[in-house]
């Protein structure tokens, strides 16, 4: 569940990043439309990416809560304080401030206006009939209309010719030698005056014509839009001034001559209308005015000659229109203008306000660092990384405001035109050569400043986690020089490991291009007695990275640990080192090189160790003790003839291994080994796993026990039988049976370490099938009495063994705490970023979002008991490998192991998993802890147990020879 939660969470935050990159665009330009309807249609497909974009916000943040419901809060307190909490935030923003804007330009409300519905105030020749009244309700801020008052009889003019009023107005005839007017009332404006020059008869200007009603504006209505049309002129001035949003316009002066000048809305007889554009009927000698005032809106003054009004015959006196009415988008045109023109200035104007572009585009970065936050999570503690995006919003915000008043003002401005196509590509390529600079400049800083340094002391554990205990300084210091084995007495048992380079031949005939102990695929088998003291001499032949020997599972001095710059350097060609230590608990081990150790282990430096105890188990006189070691060697050619890549770490690794096709081998042969063992003879099968990844077995024609778990003896085991063993890697079971009358097979059924190339996006656990990937065949290892005798085939379908529950506890439950409870408690998200290592590119392998050397290091105190609670939130399986100190399963996904104790010295936490264990600190030093996917060890998913007052004065880096990864 929280492997799919984790990789939900991810998905949605890039998905949500493009919705709110394309809403944030198209916010912006939304104004830039050359159209009134073509604004309208970007209005509404913005409106509908903008609400899509909000609901991809609503579904990363439900996936960020889902998460830490899933994994308790520390397991999600990056996602939710650092992704989901400021969207949030901004998302709200949005809702409130961008959604209505965006509305108020789409045309649907007065689409729904339009129908006539109840308390609409439309409805068929009504305000707001036209597709050109988008202004209006751009605007956003409805201005009360005057009360509606009929008009006398006298003035209604042409009684003979009725026509529908479009509005409530009183229209008035023209007169003779007087003056006529025509006067709408609609919603209150201040207008300015604009001057009329007066004709020889004389003019006569007002809101009433001789006999005529008064009417409710009498003031002369000239327009801050002001839109002079002129006729043909006689010996007066023809003026038509429409009123709008305010501005500052200039007179329109017409040029007199002998008949005067006629303009207006109608002709002699004609029945007025209400349309924008202004008609001139007869008049006598004067000057005929039409004003029509609007809510305010911005337009060019008119010019002599512009938009000229038919003259009829004139006369002598002035015939004035005055027209107050509902707001309309046009200036200057037909009813129909601004629908197929370009916008007004005040429509473009209400799509650059900054409350509708600003919140968005600031949307678009908070996402945008989501992603970032998701896809590279930052180390804890967060609270500077919260307080840095938040300031960072904020100063986006203050930015985005200010640029915006200035964009809103320049589109606003009369005459405003997009800018030419040329202009927008040259702009187009400087800002993508911009990013193109921005984004390269940004990859080489990080590719530079991920490059681990050349030399690097162990007391680079510039921080530690102290796990709620006492910080450092309280214990005397040492070294771990001092902390060696026994360096006096005559030692048990001896040993010499060669180390050198050969081409070998496997048992099966496939040759592997490797690195052996002692010529031999896998190193030999080392078996020594509880408590004798061991001396392996270590010889490096020609391995050109150098050599060291790590005794995997075994509680050596941490002197003899053999990790190459923590507890010695590597040892070069032609030199040699003694590791002097004594085996004081029985078990089935392993050691492997840990120097270069995911080249050198896959291609070859390892061996079983066994510690045997004469007491408790048989001499191999009496049964059957068989060590099988479990291996994908790399059979094509390394070097080009293969596989890219080593598919044992996933194709999330940044680089993997060795190529070539992985062949599983049990020891030396990939294919079928066969055995006579007498019926009734017991038998021990170890079995190791020296892969990364979980490798599965199947046990078939008999019942058996699982007698140990990485070394440590299970208390009361019961028998299984047709039950499948999923061994970590680096991990190992003892598998005990009888031998029965017929055959018993030991087979792979799942490994996900063999294969061709990788394995996969998601590497070891590939939907948790850990299949064979094209392996062409498995393994298999045929125990009978008669070599002729075949073994029933395995059930791939059969029930998985569960250490949690298995076994039986015997006496008082070990490392209980006291009522203080534990002195240490350590919690591990183990985690994928995106980002570099070393100066390369790839998924990274997380603890608490950092990798090697930035993990802080585990601080404790000798004799303190620990806990270590693990979370696997990545794609992949984790095998966490604790060096030197045997680990307590307590919990797995909050389910108490009830069983026998189950030990572990290398747990697999598969993706979606979370293991509560708990050690003692008993065996000073500094220790690796880490992954042992040695491909993700590799790629910095590394950290230590530092000891308080414990140094170590070796380095790694490149050039010291020492790395131990």
């Amino acid at each position: 569940m929280v492997e799919n939660l984790f990789e939900q969470n991810l998905l949605w935050a890039v998905l949500a990043a493009v919705c709110w990159l394309f809403a944030a665009r198209g916010a912006r330009r939304l104004a830039t439309r050359p159209h009134s309807r073509a604004l309208r249609r970007r209005a509404r497909l913005g409106l509908v990416l903008l609400v899509t974009a909000l609901l991809t916000l609503t579904v990363r943040a439900a996936l960020g809560v889902a998460l830490a419901a899933e994994t308790d809060w520390w397991g999600a307190t990056d996602f939710l304080l650092l992704a989901v909490a400021p969207q949030v935030i901004v998302g709200a923003v949005v809702a409130w401030l961008s959604v209505p804007a965006y509305w108020r330009l789409t045309g649907w409300d007065r689409a729904a206006r339009r129908s006539g519905g109840p308390g609409t105030g439309a409805g068929p020749g009504g305000p707001g009939t036209g597709d050109d009244t988008a202004d209006d309700v751009a605007d956003g801020a409805r201005k009360p209309t005057e009360p509606y008052r009929a008009p006398a009889a006298a003035a209604r003019p042409h009684t003979t010719n009725p026509a529908p009023m479009p509005t409530p107005a009183r229209l008035a005839a023209p007169s003779g030698r007087g003056t006529a007017a025509l006067t709408r009332t609609g919603r209150p404006t201040t207008t300015d005056p604009v001057p009329t020059p007066t004709s020889e008869a004389g003019t006569t200007t007002g809101t009433e014509a001789e006999g005529a009603t008064p009417t409710s504006s009498t003031v002369p209505t000239p327009a801050p839009s002001a839109l002079g049309l002129t006729g043909p002129t006689g010996r007066g001035t023809a003026a038509l001034t429409r009123t709008g949003r305010p501005t500052t316009t200039d007179p329109v002066p017409t040029p007199a001559s002998e008949a005067g000048t006629t303009a207006g809305i109608e002709a002699e007889g004609a029945t007025p209308t209400s349309s924008a554009s202004g008609l001139a009927g007869p008049a006598d000698r004067g000057t005929a005015a039409l004003t029509k005032t609007e809510p305010p809106t911005t337009t060019e003054a008119g010019t002599e000659g512009a938009a000229p009004a038919p003259a009829g015959p004139t006369g002598e006196g002035t015939t004035t229109l005055t027209e107050t009415g509902p707001p309309t988008g046009e200036v200057g045109s037909a009813a129909q203008g601004d629908v197929q023109g370009a916008p007004t200035p005040v429509t473009r104007s209400a799509a650059a306000d900054p409350r509708l572009v600003v919140p968005v585009r600031v949307g678009g970065v908070a996402v945008g660092l989501g992603a970032l936050f998701t896809l590279h999570p930052p180390a804890p503690p967060y609270t500077a990384f919260l307080v840095l995006e938040m300031t960072l919003l904020a100063l986006a915000a203050s930015g985005l405001v200010l640029v915006q008043q200035r964009r809103r003002v320049a589109v606003g401005a009369p005459g405003w035109r997009p800018a030419s196509r040329g202009r927008r590509l040259v702009r187009s390529l400087a800002v993508v050569t911009c990013g193109a600079l921005l984004i390269a400049g940004g990859y080489g800083l990080a590719a530079r400043e991920s490059r681990l340094p050349d030399r690097m002391a162990t007391a680079h554990h510039h921080a530690y986690d102290t796990g709620g205990g006492p910080g450092p300084g309280a214990a005397p210091a040492r070294s771990v020089t001092d902390l060696t084995g026994p360096s006096t007495g005559a030692a048990d048992r001896r040993f010499t490991l060669t180390a050198g380079t050969r081409t070998v031949r496997l048992a099966s005939g496939e040759t592997v291009d490797a690195l052996t102990f002692n010529g031999v695929l896998p190193g030999p088998e080392l078996r020594v007695g509880k408590g004798e003291l061991v001396e392996v001499t270590l010889i490096n032949q020609d391995v050109t990275e150098g050599v060291t020997v790590h005794w995997h599972g075994v509680d050596v001095p941490n002197a003899e640990d053999g990790v190459a710059g923590v507890t010695q350097d590597a040892v070069r060609p032609g030199g040699r080192h003694v590791y002097r230590f004594r085996a004081n608990r029985t078990g089935t081990f392993w050691y492997h090189a840990h120097q270069q150790s995911s080249t050198a282990v896959a291609r070859g430096l390892f061996g079983a160790l066994v510690v045997t105890d004469a007491a408790r188990q048989p001499a191999p006189s009496d049964g059957v003790d068989r060590t099988v070691v479990a291996h994908a060697w790399s059979v094509g050619d390394t070097r080009g003839g293969g596989s890219a890549v080593r598919g044992s770490g996933g194709a999330l690794s940044g680089r993997n291994g060795l190529g070539g096709d992985l062949r599983t081998a049990f020891g030396d042969d990939t294919g079928e080994q066969r055995e006579r063992v007498a019926a009734g003879t017991p038998v021990r099968l170890r079995l190791v796993n020296a892969d990364n990844c979980p490798r599965t077995y199947a046990l078939t024609g008999t019942s058996f026990q699982v007698a140990a778990i990485d070394g440590n003896e299970v208390s009361a085991p019961t028998d299984l039988d047709g039950t499948l063993l999923r061994v970590a890697g680096g991990g190992r079971y003892d598998l005990m049976f009888r031998q029965p009358q017929g055959a018993v097979r030991l087979t792979v059924t799942g490994d996900a370490n063999a294969g061709v190339g990788s394995q996969g996006f998601e590497g070891c656990g590939e939907d948790g099938a850990y299949g064979t990937h094209g392996t062409r065949e498995s393994p298999s290892l045929i125990l009978a009495p008669d070599t002729a005798s075949e073994a029933p085939a395995a059930d791939t379908g059969a029930p998985l063994f569960d250490p949690l529950h298995y076994g039986t506890a015997t006496g008082p439950r070990p490392l209980t705490p006291d009522d203080g409870g534990f002195d240490r408690d350590f919690r591990m998200v183990l985690g994928n970023s995106v980002g570099f290592y070393d100066g390369a590119p790839m998924m990274l392998w997380t603890v608490n979002n950092a990798v090697y050397p930035d993990i802080p290091s585990l601080l404790v105190g000798e004799g303190d008991l620990v806990r270590v609670t693990f979370l696997n939130r990545s794609l992949d399986d984790h095998p966490m490998h604790l060096h030197g100190h045997r680990m307590l399963v307590l919990s797995r996904d909050g389910e108490r192991a009830d069983g026998s104790p189950w030990w572990t010295d290398t747990l697999n936490v598969a993706p979606g998993e979370r293991y509560e264990i708990a050690f003692r600190a008993d065996n000073p030093g500094v220790w690796a802890d880490h992954c042992h996917n040695l491909d993700h060890a590799r790629d910095g998913m590394v950290l230590h147990l530092a000891y308080d007052g414990v140094s170590s004065p070796y380095e790694t880096g490149a050039s010291t020879g020492n790395t131990p990864e």
